[in-house]
């Protein structure tokens, strides 16, 4: 199952691999239905009350689809797609969090690991096919070259999925890190850990990712926040020497991707103009000539503007429509058509307003719920579970915030994977309250 796990987060992100991925949710399912089966009684404990609450939001997008929805051809579609797997994912992934709550192997960690950093690893293969190979002769095939013209390849990847599939593994790099500072652990695996986030922090510098970039920088203040507050006189020298480089070496790199980026310099001017989304329209329909000037008197820049201005509207809809349009992917984009049907509008840059959009006020409210108990119980899970569980779903909470993440993968993704951090907790749970 852990297998399934690794290869199942491997080939989420890439294109053409469809097939593996219901076979991973179907072989998956079936092995979780009987763990499932076995250890039912697991269940019906306080500690199984986020996995119960994904239950509930299940229920809720089936009632939205019969009693709510506007659009029921396209919700019954997400239903046979998005909601099937994340319904098939959430049944493998209890039985694997489970299983590896009941055992005390390491081959689990191990697999689980390597599989998160793979979406890491084939972006590196992929870039040393693309500029590295061919200056020895080596023309790699399609699949396995970048391409950089906006998904002219049915093989481009887009940025999105680097930020979700990757930012996971730079978390888990940096709990594990915090971890091993604390205890004074191996410095091979201090290495080890330095070397995944320095490489998931390279791909984000690389392709050019903004959020991907904020999003480091978040769990890295959280990971320095951390580490003094458990008390910094445990470090040795050596360890203080490599924690300043690299806090440098980060510094550096965000400081010339900062310098590459002009707009993150005009961003508070910027939304100062974009906010004000009655007084300019263009917004609306990608019209950039008509786009306005910020306090400098410089055009705004399209990046702050739309998103900021989509942001804010997406806010006025979700005050008309509290319960939601109905669908993950593309309420935004419908409901504003409505009101300018020649609104060239696709989603508002921000997955949790997007999926509120999508699935009303109470469902994501149901997915944060069941997520933010699951951090809480995987607090208390030993290590290295307690890291996995708590700091990827912390990114991913924080990821969902600006990065257009309200989409069939990511959605299906997130759910399956609240479910499998709160399962991982259930047999300690059990042996707690039996008095073992």
């Amino acid at each position: 199952m852990s297998a399934i796990f690794a290869l199942l987060w491997t080939v989420s992100m890439l294109p053409h691999t469809i097939f593996w991925r219901n076979a991973c949710y179907i072989v998956g399912a079936c092995l979780g239905l009987y763990v499932i089966a076995r250890n039912m009684s697991l269940l019906r404990q306080k500690a199984a009350a986020p996995i119960w609450i994904i239950c509930g939001l299940f229920v809720w997008i089936l009632f939205h689809y019969f009693f709510i929805g506007k659009n029921h051809s396209i919700q019954l579609d997400e239903l046979s797609s998005i909601w099937k797997r994340a319904a098939l994912g959430c049944v493998f992934a209890i039985g694997l969090g489970i299983s590896i709550g009941s055992s005390a192997r390491k081959l689990p960690w191990n697999i689980v690991a390597i599989g998160l950093f793979s979406p890491t690893l084939i972006y590196f293969i992929k870039f040393f096919c693309t500029f590295i190979a061919p200056a020895w002769g080596f023309l790699a095939p399609e699949y396995l070259t970048l391409f950089y013209s906006g998904g002219a390849s049915t093989f481009y990847l887009p940025k999105v999925a680097y930020v979700f599939f990757c930012l996971p593994s730079l978390a888990l790099a940096l709990g594990m890190l915090l971890a091993n500072l604390k205890s004074g652990g191996d410095a091979k695996y201090f290495i080890l850990y330095v070397f995944i986030i320095f490489s998931v922090l390279g791909l984000f510098y690389f392709e050019n990712i903004k959020n991907g970039f904020v999003y480091s920088l978040i769990l890295l203040i959280l990971f320095l926040i951390s580490l003094i507050y458990g008390g910094l006189s445990r470090l040795t020298r050596r360890q203080w020497i490599l924690i300043g480089f690299l806090i440098s070496i980060i510094g550096i790199s965000f400081i010339y991707h900062i310098k590459s980026n002009g707009s993150w310099r005009t961003l508070i001017a910027d939304t100062k103009v974009a906010v004000q989304i009655d007084q300019n329209d263009a917004w609306k329909y990608g019209r950039y000539e008509l786009f306005p000037k910020n306090e400098y008197g410089q055009t705004v820049s399209i990046t702050n503007y739309e998103r900021i201005s989509w942001g804010a509207q997406a806010i006025r809809l979700i005050q008309e429509n509290p319960l939601g349009y109905g669908l993950v992917a593309s309420s935004f984009s419908l409901l504003t058509k409505e009101k300018w049907p020649d609104s060239s509008l696709v989603q508002s840059h921000s997955g949790w307003l997007d999926l509120t959009l999508g699935i009303g006020i109470p469902g994501v409210l149901l997915l944060i719920f069941a997520a933010v108990l699951a951090i809480q119980n995987a607090s208390s899970l030993p290590m290295p579970w307690r890291i996995f569980g708590v700091w990827i779903l912390v990114a991913i909470l924080i990821l969902f915030a600006t990065t257009e993440v309200s989409q069939r993968v990511y959605v299906e993704t997130f759910v399956w994977l609240v479910a499998l951090v709160s399962a991982l907790a259930l047999p300690k749970a059990a042996q707690i309250k039996s008095g073992y």
